[in-house]
């Protein structure tokens, strides 16, 4: 591509009010546009062509993007989930839609939209406490009750006390529901 169409098509990018991040086949970052850094708050030593994405998920993780908890786990989730289209709410409180497609090359595409306050529940991301993000987890793995308790050391009453609030927080009348609900507002990968 000639300088003057890069130009053009970054002119492009940087004139939507979506942001928009491209990896390549090997995880390593080849474009983005100023509302990306703007939604997600990146900071410019982040923004250089070959940066890995892991490199940002481990930003967001630093920073408490993905909630409290086991540092391994979301690393892994954020991994497990990275073509997945979800919505999560920030620190910030900022409610965000996250759409990823995979390119022809192998690459990732990844676009962040900004939902405003007036939009209907199904936007509504519940706050799962760190436990409970960790319990289902572990649940939408096929671990038992008891094999959780076993992992996370804690007794099976509190799992399933855990899965119950989950349950309760996203409106869910059984575990499998729970799982599914979960995955589907982006608390877990699908």
């Amino acid at each position: 591509m000639n300088t003057t169409a890069a130009t053009v098509l970054q002119q492009t990018l940087d004139a939507l009010e979506d942001g928009v991040i491209r990896f390549d086949a090997d995880l390593r970052l080849l474009a983005w546009n100023r509302a990306v850094i703007d939604i997600m708050g990146f900071p410019a030593e982040l923004m250089q062509v070959g940066t890995p994405f892991l490199t940002f998920v481990e930003f967001n993780v630093s920073r408490g993007e993905h909630g409290a908890g086991e540092r391994r786990l979301i690393v892994s989730q954020r991994l497990a989930s990275l073509t997945d289209s979800y919505s999560r709410r920030r620190p910030d409180g900022t409610l965000i839609r996250i759409r990823s497609a995979i390119m022809a090359d192998g690459g990732i595409v990844k676009v962040f939209t900004k939902v405003s306050a007036g939009r209907g529940g199904d936007d509504i991301v519940p706050a799962l406490t760190a436990r409970e993000r960790e319990v289902l987890l572990w649940a939408a793995q096929g671990k038992t009750a008891w094999e959780t308790s076993t992992i996370l050391g804690i007794s099976s009453k509190t799992v399933e006390f855990h899965l119950a609030n989950c349950g309760r927080k996203l409106g869910s009348a059984t575990k499998a529901q729970t799982i599914l609900a979960a995955a589907r507002k982006g608390l877990l990968p699908l």
